[in-house]
């Protein structure tokens, strides 16, 4: 008797117990969870209302509190042995930094948390959001390619475990800004509507705010000022439900370019200044900058030129100051455009071509090339797993119903889905090869002539300001430059159409090309020419990308030996040895140091060339003897 009362007693106290855990529940005000903290025990529910308020503080852009308690927050969580509250810390102070526009700090952060969602249980929903977050920092700091990689995983774990929403930032809204810098605007459309339609079945508002504050730039950008004002309205509307007051300050910038661009300058200024002033107050170092830009842009179509020029240089400097070379990019070509219409074409120029490497540095050809062959490696594998849920369900079925009918349908059905599939998948490759060349041949003409044909105009106003100035032996030397640029910009044009013509693809016509080339030089340095070649060579087919390169390889090389080796004879010569394909420029003249001029940057082309279609270049030369550049290859 006595032990059942015992068992009674147990049970009331373990009962009781249970009733009292289940009444601790984390409060949702700041003033409750302050009460919160201050009276209960340091256990995961500490941990929980810990975290909470610690993002209130990053709400409130009270970004030291933030940092110290995701401090405390951490020094607990590594006590208690407990991953999630590690994982918030970092994601905490990552939030922190990244909305200060520190982005290698909020980088580190989100490094950790994936590293932890990588090394714990802490399920797909924190290792979607940790992707998400070092993907949106590595597409602000200019690393789009890497950042893209990032975002498509983050989706593919979304889609895949159809996890019940999104956590953090929407990976669909990053990968479509991404899209949208490499100019593809009806893909980024795509994935910003696969953005709206998960917020609004999450009624996630300021998510809706910020994804159709997005939209609303794109379709500025596309001069569809309608239906941009349209989006932003509703970004504006969707921010001031959820209280989001930071996307107000971009929606404002949004706003001010569409405003400018139907010609209304008092909407216009009123959206700047109001954003400037919310800016400020919440120490959004980024979006003052974007701020101050759009200021300087609006001075501009004012007139009021240093006004103009005090604010772009501003933003220039906050951008400088948190490594945004994409921003950077933006404010150069503004200033360049206030300097053309100011009349000042030296710094025109100038700023110009800060643009131009800046541009160049954030998406090269072969980035390009490597981001479409990621996307659409991305497709294929979201095909895959869609083919796999349905092999899954298949199974379910057929195990719950046993008739051979149904059965047998279900196959069918799975086997022409598989055929599709392939088809598809077919289909894919050939659209990523059609989208590679198109990208190499955009690269090319922008690389070779987009940028010549800018400094050309530039030089143009330069020569009038200095024939103005009654300074005809300055003018005629800018004139001697624009010459020789269009005629250099005209040689590229010609090498590029030659290239990409399919009926150029042997070899025959390739050596013909080099002759047409070489020969007018040859003769007027009267220098011997010659060219040798086996007959199984000439009748080779070569694919465009080595014949791109060869070609522009032996040009370089031809070129080189006419300007600078002081030689009688020239040889080229074209040979096959087994499965290797020997490409030689030799001269008889005065050599050089080869590590002397390594690193100019015509041996380093055409060295990158070679590589590019899987060869090496071989350099041999000395001072007083002859020089050979030698190519060899595989096809």
């Amino acid at each position: 008797m006595k032990k059942s009362c015992l068992l009674v007693g147990f049970f009331g106290i373990l009962l009781g117990a249970v009733a009292v855990a289940q009444k601790r529940t984390v409060p949702q005000s700041a003033d409750s969870l302050v009460q919160f903290l201050t009276t209960s025990p340091k256990d995961t529910l500490y941990l929980q209302a810990l975290a909470d308020y610690a993002w209130k503080k990053v709400d409130a852009s009270e970004y030291k509190a933030a940092d110290s308690l995701a401090k405390v927050l951490l020094t607990l969580a590594q006590q208690l042995k407990n991953k999630k509250g590690a994982f918030d810390s970092y994601d905490l102070r990552g939030r922190s930094a990244y909305v200060q526009g520190k982005y290698s700090e909020a980088l580190d952060f989100y490094k950790k948390t994936l590293q932890l969602t990588k090394s714990s249980s802490l399920g797909a929903s924190s290792q979607q959001r940790a992707l998400t977050n070092v993907g949106m920092i590595l597409h602000l700091m200019g690393n789009n390619e890497e950042g893209l990689k990032y975002v498509l995983e983050s989706i593919k774990i979304f889609e895949r475990e159809r996890l019940p929403k999104l956590s953090g930032s929407s990976p669909y809204d990053i990968a479509a800004a991404i899209y949208h810098l490499q100019g593809k605007n009806e893909v980024a459309l795509k994935y910003f509507q696969q953005s709206l339609e998960i917020k609004t079945k999450e009624k996630n508002y300021r998510g809706l705010a910020v994804t159709n504050n997005r939209i609303g730039s794109l379709l500025a950008e596309q001069k569809e000022y309608q239906r941009a004002l349209s989006y932003l309205q509703k970004a504006d509307s969707y921010a001031q439900q959820a209280n989001y007051e930071a996307i107000m300050v971009d929606i404002a910038i949004n706003l001010s370019s569409v405003y400018r661009d139907l010609n209304k300058p008092k909407e216009d200024l009123a959206a700047l200044k109001k954003g400037e002033e919310s800016a400020k107050k919440l120490h959004l170092t980024h979006q003052l900058g974007a701020i101050y830009g759009n200021l300087g842009q609006y001075y501009q179509s004012q007139k009021q030129f240093e006004k103009a020029e005090m604010y772009l240089k501003d933003a220039l400097s906050i951008f400088k100051e948190i490594g945004s070379l994409e921003y950077q990019g933006y404010i150069y070509q503004a200033l360049r455009e206030m300097f053309v219409e100011k009349g000042d074409y030296k710094q025109a120029y100038e700023n110009q071509q800060v643009a131009q490497k800046l541009s160049d540095s954030l998406f090269s050809q072969q980035q390009k090339a490597r981001m479409d062959e990621l996307s659409m490696k991305f497709e294929t594998e979201r095909k895959e797993q869609q083919i796999k849920l349905l092999q899954k369900e298949s199974e379910l079925q057929s195990q719950q119903n046993r008739l051979w009918l149904i059965g047998g349908g279900l196959a069918l059905l799975l086997a022409l889905v598989s055929i599709v599939f392939v088809i598809n998948r077919a289909k894919y490759r050939r659209l990523r090869e059609s989208l590679q060349l198109r990208n190499k041949i955009a690269a090319d003409l922008h690389d070779e002539i987009g940028s010549t044909l800018s400094s050309i105009s530039l030089l143009s106003g330069l020569t009038q300001k200095q024939l103005a100035a009654n300074q005809p032996q300055k003018a005629e030397q800018m004139v001697g430059k624009i010459s020789e640029d269009a005629r250099q910009m005209l040689e590229s044009m010609d090498d590029i159409v030659w290239t990409i013509n399919p009926r150029n693809d042997s070899m025959q016509h390739l050596f013909t090309r080099l002759r047409e080339y070489a020969k007018p030089l040859a003769e007027s340095k009267e220098i011997t020419l010659d060219f040798a070649t086996d007959a199984q060579v000439e009748s080779l087919s070569l694919p465009l990308q080595v014949r791109q390169n060869v070609y522009l390889i032996v040009k370089e090389a031809l070129n080189n030996a006419f300007k600078y080796a002081q030689a009688s004879q020239i040889n080229v010569e074209f040979r096959r040895q087994n499965d290797e394909w020997n490409v030689a420029v030799i001269d008889n003249g005065v050599g050089f140091d080869v590590e002397a001029v390594n690193t100019r940057n015509g041996l380093k082309n055409m060295k990158k060339r070679a590589e590019e279609i899987g060869g090496t270049l071989l350099i041999m030369s000395q001072e007083g003897q002859k020089s050979e550049v030698k190519l060899q290859f595989n096809l």
